[in-house]
């Protein structure tokens, strides 16, 4: 939310906030190979909010939703010949429960801030915005996190961002869980000798520590180092570079590089193997480079995307999507390794309102039986998306239309098991949002 403005008494600070809200309708369509299922689901929410005024540095945020199915099917059957459940439509919904679908009541934001010159702090409920932990794509709420955020600026060039998370609301659930309990709320997958994954339930932690350290010395330039520390259980150290340049006809020419490295801390969740989330062999290295010619209309990339083979990629699917130059939305590479990414993406302004981007992959993904690099048995694929979007101006200010479709490609053995082709690849989905904000 935007800062609101200040306020010299405490009543009127409270009392002469600002309201928001967000109204939202969606439907999800997926169409599966051969006479495998196929899904689709609608869902619209209304969210609200209210923030106060600034008193003396300190503020009040809040806010909730509510979502009421439109159709679906019913989530608790699975298909018929792979026995798996619906992957994507039911996020719209409650993962925690396949039939609640109706007037589903969330606490999102409840939080306090406070700001004085160098210093900001908020302590409550928030919206995460890191490369790991964040709002999550599309459905009806986003993921948030409960716990205490501190900023300092150290120099107009430095800035020191220290987190410490204690709570968790998955996107596409209801309520709030510790952090501990927050482990496998979505599928879990399989454990690195082929076991299914018995983490969920079984996770110790007291929680999730997130430090940072940005220098943006300039406009062109930036760099950040950060560890993400989850006690008992693992941590991802990253550093993430950006650097852009203006170059002819009014265009910028950019250059962006991230390195990653996870390990396990503690016993990687628990003192039982098979319930252990992070194991103590599991060391990927992830990389990622993207390089980019953009203007005011249009924005074109190349990127590569990397993930070793030296152990998979691992980060609860419930605190947010890795936020990878590679990444495009409707599929993840969580949980591989030895992965080889590639991707295109080009986005292009019509005017104010119409807007365009589409986006082509491809990805080199590890044996599907290869369960130590490929938790969710994904075969290699090709990824292609097109999305539309429409805003709306003058009287309609804050709405706007949205046109979500996507493809997935199988280019991998799957040894006639369709458990691995079902919701992964050769697939097709179509996704169409209203949304309106105020």
């Amino acid at each position: 939310m935007a800062l609101a403005q200040s306020d010299s008494s405490l009543v009127g600070a409270f009392t002469g906030g600002k309201f928001s809200g967000q109204a939202r309708m969606m439907s999800i369509s997926t169409w599966n190979k051969a006479d495998l299922s196929d899904y689709s689901a609608g869902a619209m929410s209304l969210t609200l909010g209210y923030q106060t005024l600034d008193y003396k540095g300190l503020k009040l945020v809040f806010s909730g939703s509510i979502t009421q199915q439109l159709y679906s099917p019913d989530f608790s059957v699975p298909d018929a010949q792979t026995q798996q459940l619906n992957r994507y439509e039911w996020g719209l919904f409650d993962f925690t429960n396949p039939s609640n679908k109706n007037l589903i009541w969330r606490l999102q934001e409840l939080n306090f801030q406070y700001r004085h010159k160098k210093i900001q702090i908020l302590l409550g409920n928030y919206i995460p915005q890191n490369l790991f932990l964040n709002a999550q794509d599309g459905r009806m709420t986003p993921s948030l996190v409960q716990g205490l955020a501190f900023k300092y600026n150290i120099t107009p060039k430095w800035q020191l961002g220290v987190e410490a998370i204690s709570g968790i609301s998955p996107r596409s659930s209801a309520k709030w869980v510790s952090v501990a309990n927050s482990f496998g709320i979505y599928p879990v997958g399989l454990n690195p000798d082929g076991t299914k994954s018995q983490y969920a339930g079984h996770t110790s932690t007291a929680g999730i520590g997130v430090l940072a350290l940005q220098f943006k010395p300039n406009s062109s330039w930036f760099l950040l180092a950060s560890d993400i520390l989850v006690e008992n259980v693992f941590h991802t150290a990253y550093l993430k570079s950006e650097y852009r340049k203006s170059i002819w006809n009014n265009q910028q020419l950019m250059f962006g590089g991230l390195i990653a490295t996870q390990g396990q801390v503690g016993n990687g969740g628990s003192n039982n193997s098979n319930q252990v989330y992070f194991s103590e062999n599991n060391k990927p290295l992830i990389l990622n480079a993207r390089v980019a010619i953009m203007n005011k209309k249009w924005d074109g990339s190349l990127n590569f995307g990397r993930i070793t083979s030296e152990g998979r990629y691992q980060m609860p699917r419930e605190w947010g999507v890795e936020q990878f130059y590679t990444f495009i939305p409707r599929e993840r590479n969580e949980g591989a390794g030895d992965v080889w990414a590639y991707t295109a993406r080009y986005a292009y302004s019509f005017s104010q309102n119409w807007k365009l981007e589409t986006a082509l992959g491809y990805y080199n993904m590890p044996d599907v039986k290869n369960s130590r690099l490929n938790k969710y048995g994904v075969p290699d694929y090709s990824h292609a998306m097109l999305n539309i979007q429409y805003v709306f101006d003058k009287n309609l200010k804050g709405l706007s239309l949205q046109a979500l479709a996507i493809y997935k490609a199988n280019h991998g053995a799957f040894y006639d098991n369709l458990r691995y082709i079902q919701n992964k690849v050769d697939m097709s989905q179509l996704n169409l949002i209203v949304n309106y904000k105020w």
